[in-house]
């Protein structure tokens, strides 16, 4: 099976040509209006805002659900009431700026994630709204992912045209997973010339030549990414796996190892990689891969539910129950009770 690494920007109709994704629908302008017009102060106004997006109908609210199946623009959101952190982080600045707060967007350093989706992984990185407050050094910071746990945001600031850059090159992997490899092609080429810099484009470019045939092209897009961006693994991956199917064994070694080496330090990577190897039944692997995951991010519950099911199927029961105590102490309240009914169950197996 060929697997294919696709950066996506956490987690798909193309767009007329020079219209604007990110422009804030009327509808939403006024209903930003409405929301805040009796808030005094950015604080005040940006809860109102975000409170209006979750509230149900009943309440005044838009009852906006989560859904990172679909990167919808902020008139789609609108619309269906669903959105991924992309979509809700388009939808808040532009509300914000309807209303004139000083707004922009935002890149979490520490939250990405590594997952399968049939032959392709997605390497899901994330993007927020940071409102200036009109004090120097103070501001608020509006974060739609419910999966990850927080510890502390490190934010690169992000510029408007590489979010718009990043935006297609999520409807292209979308358009990819829905076999529209034409449109996917456009859309992949949408996101490079918006931002010819951006190492994400280069990549999922080549993804779709390759989908094609067209591995020449292909190649060529992928070492494009890796210029472009030295500190991305994913084209390391999408090389090595190319280069091995046409018996370049050696080189594509060689990226392999490349690629290892850029993504070692990266948490939600090495989980990743203890997921295929408890697969693949490679216990020591896992438990290797999942202990490092713990050792860069010490507080992502995931990461211990992942070692409970190593050490379960190696026969540990109370290693097992000790993970997943850890799990439950670092899981958002809402999530603390799938980790209780886990425990309960395990807890009535005689330990090991």
């Amino acid at each position: 099976m060929r697997v294919r690494v696709l950066p996506l920007l956490f987690g798909a109709a193309l767009l007329l040509a020079g219209e604007d994704p990110f422009e804030a629908p009327p509808e939403l302008q006024a209903f930003a209006r409405q929301q805040t017009m009796a808030k005094e102060g950015v604080p005040a106004k940006v809860s109102a805002l975000l409170k209006a997006f979750f509230s149900p109908p009943e309440e005044g609210g838009l009852g906006i659900a989560y859904d990172n199946a679909y990167t919808r623009t902020p008139k789609e959101v609108w619309r269906d009431r669903k959105a991924n952190c992309l979509s809700l982080t388009a939808l808040c600045v532009g509300a914000c700026k309807s209303i004139g707060l000083p707004v922009r967007y935002g890149e979490p350093l520490r939250i990405s994630r590594w997952r399968r989706v049939g032959a392709t992984v997605r390497f899901e990185r994330h993007v927020v709204a940071v409102v200036q407050c009109g004090t120097p050094g103070q501001e608020l910071v509006a974060d739609f992912l419910p999966e990850v746990r927080r510890v502390s945001l490190l934010i690169a600031p992000l510029e408007p045209t590489r979010v718009l850059a990043l935006f297609h090159s999520n409807r292209a992997v979308e358009l990819m997973a829905e076999n529209r490899i034409e449109d996917a092609l456009a859309s992949a080429h949408q996101s490079i010339q918006v931002d010819p810099g951006l190492g994400v484009g280069w990549n999922i470019l080549g993804v779709v030549q390759r989908a094609q045939g067209l591995d020449v092209e292909a190649e060529a897009s992928f070492r494009k990414a890796l210029a472009v961006d030295p500190k991305d693994g994913a084209p390391c991956g999408n090389l090595e796996n190319l280069l091995r199917a046409q018996g370049r064994v050696e080189e594509a070694q060689g990226y392999r190892e490349r690629g290892l080496e850029i993504r070692k330090r990266d948490p939600f990577f090495n989980a990743f990689l203890a997921e295929e190897a408890l697969g693949d039944q490679q216990w020591d692997e896992a438990a290797r891969r999942v202990k490092q995951a713990i050792k860069l991010l010490p507080m992502e519950p995931e990461f211990y539910w992942i070692q409970a099911r190593v050490a379960l199927a190696q026969g540990r029961t109370k290693d097992a129950i000790k993970s997943l105590e850890k799990a439950r102490k670092w899981a958002q309240p809402e999530a603390q009770a799938r980790f209780d009914s886990k425990l309960t169950l395990l807890r009535n197996i005689r330990p090991d």
